[in-house]
């Protein structure tokens, strides 16, 4: 499929005129670059078709063609990594040219470019190009989008985060009525102790008229009677209120908290490839926990003071609107003082949520690492790395605390002045008998109920500032779609057989650079493939893809004839066994982790995996045998016993499909000898893919994919590879050999 991008009008018709009549040739690719032939940002085009690639600069009403090679002169392209971007190769002859630079986000797609001139320079069909870098800023404003979600945060639409952060308490909608109810009537109680006072003070101390003394008595205790009574039940309904909302808020973190560890845990490996671990946890823990403070406390305290300052205003105006006009005069100043505020800090709140995240992450890292730490004795810059961080994260956290420490005294003293007020008018109309002594006091009453409530308000910025940072990145994670998934019309497949086929199978973890590039290869069931090749050759990756921890950019791989994107993920996932390069063993015990693929085995099983595995002697040497705590991340072990227990673990899973990454790395001779022949009898029936340094290790495979930069080099059994004098296993071996003599010596 052509990558055509609208080109402004000075290029296409420069283009055409250039193309001297042949505008009927269809254009294959025109892509626009962003840095400028000045080394600065500016925009070039880069224009291929079947015939050759021009590379212009717009100028004004035309444009400048800079380039124009023949695709019959090209033999190779390629894109190539520089700081912050890179730059588009062709081959020509014995010549590299340079056709234009660009950014980083524009690698992936500039990676296709390539690819498409040298297969069309080749006379072949050119790959179907990825377009997602045109989704890859967001289409309102043009910012770039993070990594793994199309949530622009410029762009979000406040309300609708809370809409749906409130859509969560969907299924406890009646409590929530109730709670809502619960708010009003506590409301309402909270109101009627002002009523009480303004008759309290005009039937009872200070009453217009002279009157007997035991009425007023006998009223007396009725009204404060009815004051202990609403200051009961205002505090029963606080209590009622206080136990729903904290119900409520529970059951919501509960469902956003798991829902966000699910879809973490669905997610594929790409998506934690550009993270760091601490910086998730912080939206699990903190971010969550953050939303919930809000539901307990926030939200209440943004409704029930909205209640009270909407009841009290209306009060008050029915008694003396010129009143309390003058009593809320200060209000506006306060509320646009508040919202100007808010809206500067907001960004400091971002700024401190970000810096908590990388001093999460940061420790995170420090502390999982913390043997190789002491091993280099970089205690000191560990410390100082921190301190940097925490530097940081003080200062604007400091800043967002002074400003609220300014703003509310302030803030303060604008909402007392009304008192001031009520005090002077309202003193000068009892004097002149405009009002009684009563409705002043209630007057007073009410202020002090008010000045509470709005003062709460103006700290509600906070709180939602709080929550819908946290809602955002929580929200950000929900939405991330994973990279790995069943397809809409998946097939399930109970049983594998076992047969692999890539089919111009091609995978770069980066865009802008292949690991694999046209990989080709059939295994049969129950053949035992061992993979070889220099460090970062694809191993692993090849590994890696047969897992379906990603897919393949290009290409496909079969599955018992099957495309795997089109398996269930879990059919596949249940008839593999991984033994990595560095086993990792969960909290708990030895026999857990053993079974960690099959909670549900017996005893006698978890024994005899760890049998054929040669672990269960060392495992008997242990005080508590099969229940001995293995420590965070199988602390109490050593590397060949932990490699033992993951290699157990594999037979026990008993899987159709069997990996080896470096089984045997980390053991002695005498061990790997034995565990060479537990995986010999593993193995029996099985399609197995082994990596190996120590080559020997691999003379019993059916056959040996040799791997160079990414690409197949060689294929056939050990003594078939090493017959030919000028392969690459053959060096490969020779190499080794030379290296373990120097060791000897």
């Amino acid at each position: 499929m052509p990558l055509l991008e609208e080109m402004p009008p000075s290029v296409d018709a420069t283009l055409r005129e250039e193309r001297n009549g042949s505008g009927d040739t269809p254009l294959e690719v025109a892509v626009k670059a962003d840095i400028g032939t000045d080394g600065n940002l500016g925009e070039r085009w880069v224009v291929v078709d079947r015939d050759r690639v021009r590379v212009l600069t717009p100028n004004g009403v035309s444009a400048h063609v800079d380039l124009a090679v023949p695709l019959e002169d090209i033999q190779s392209a390629r894109t190539e990594n520089l700081v912050g971007g890179g730059a588009l190769l062709v081959g020509k002859g014995t010549d590299i040219v340079e056709l234009v630079r660009f950014t980083g986000p524009l690698a992936g797609r500039m990676s296709g470019v390539a690819r498409t001139i040298e297969a069309l320079a080749k006379s072949e069909e050119p790959p179907p190009l990825e377009i997602e870098e045109n989704d890859r800023n967001c289409r309102t404003c043009g910012r770039r989008l993070p990594d793994g979600t199309q949530v622009c945060r410029a762009c979000l639409d406040k309300r609708a985060v809370f809409t749906r952060l409130f859509s969560y308490a969907a299924p406890y909608k009646w409590r929530a009525v109730l709670l809502v109810l619960l708010m009003f009537a506590g409301t309402a109680a909270t109101l009627a102790p002002g009523k009480i006072v303004q008759q309290l003070t005009d039937r009872v101390l200070a009453p217009e008229t002279a009157s007997a003394v035991g009425p007023r008595l006998s009223l007396l205790g009725l009204l404060v009677a009815a004051f202990i009574g609403t200051q009961l039940l205002n505090v029963g309904i606080t209590i009622a209120r206080g136990r729903l909302s904290a119900w409520l808020s529970a059951k919501i973190t509960y469902r956003i908290r798991t829902q966000l560890y699910e879809r973490l845990q669905w997610l594929g490996l790409s998506y934690y490839d550009k993270r760091q671990t601490g910086a998730l946890m912080t939206r699990v823990t903190q971010d969550v926990n953050e939303l919930n403070n809000f539901l307990v406390d926030g939200l209440q305290i943004l409704v029930v003071n909205g209640l009270t300052i909407i009841g009290i205003a209306t009060i008050l105006m029915l008694h003396n609107a010129r009143l309390t006009l003058l009593v809320l005069l200060p209000v506006p100043l306060v509320i646009f003082i508040t919202r100007r505020v808010w809206r500067f800090l907001r960004r400091r709140m971002h700024r401190m949520w970000h810096l908590r995240s990388a001093l999460a992450a940061g420790l995170s890292s420090a502390l999982n690492g913390v043997r190789v730490v002491k091993a280099f004795a970089q205690e000191d810059r560990e410390i100082d790395r921190f301190n940097r961080r925490a530097t940081d994260l003080y200062k604007v956290g400091l800043s967002v605390e002074q400003w609220w420490a300014t703003l509310f005294p302030v803030l303060n003293f604008l909402m007392t002045a009304g008192s001031f007020i009520v005090w002077y008018v309202g003193g000068r109309q009892v004097v002149s008998g405009i009002i009684t002594l009563g409705t002043l006091q209630m007057f007073l009453f009410f202020l002090g109920q008010l000045y509470g409530p709005l003062q709460g308000m103006t700290r509600i910025a906070d709180w939602l500032s709080r929550a819908l940072t946290s809602a955002e990145r929580v929200f950000e994670v929900l939405d991330t779609e994973p990279d790995v998934k069943d397809a809409d019309e998946s097939v399930a497949m109970p049983h594998i057989n076992g047969e692999i086929k890539f089919e111009n199978v091609s995978f770069g973890y980066d865009k802008s650079r292949r690991i694999l590039e046209n990989l080709d290869l059939h295994i049969q069931p129950g053949e035992m493939i061992g993979l070889v090749g220099h460090s970062g050759a694809g191993k692993t990756t090849i590994i890696n893809l047969i897992s379906r921890f990603y897919d393949p950019v290009e290409g496909a791989i079969l599955v018992d004839g099957v495309d795997m994107r089109k398996i269930k993920v879990n059919d596949l996932r249940r008839q593999m066994g991984v033994v990595l390069q560095e086993p990792f063993l969960f909290p708990g015990t030895i026999a857990q982790n053993i079974a960690y693929a099959k909670p549900e085995a017996a005893p006698e099983e978890i024994m005899r995996a760890a049998k054929a595995a040669n672990a269960h002697d060392f495992i008997m040497r242990f005080p508590d045998g099969y229940d001995t705590e293995v420590g965070e991340r199988g602390v109490r072990l050593s590397g060949g016993e932990r490699q033992r227990l993951s290699i157990a673990r594999a037979i026990l899973h008993d899987p159709r499909i069997l990996i080896l990454d470096e089984a045997t790395a980390s053991v002695d001779t005498e061990t790997e000898k034995a565990i060479q022949e537990a995986i010999g009898r593993l193995i029996a029936g099985r399609t197995t893919f082994a990596i190996a340094h120590r080559l020997s290790t691999l003379r019993n495979a059916d056959r040996l994919l040799v791997i160079e930069k990414g690409k197949l080099a060689e294929l056939g059994t050990h003594d078939e590879l090493m017959a030919n004098p000028q392969g690459v296993f053959r060096r490969l071996v020779e190499m080794q050999t030379e290296i373990n003599k120097m060791r000897v010596y």
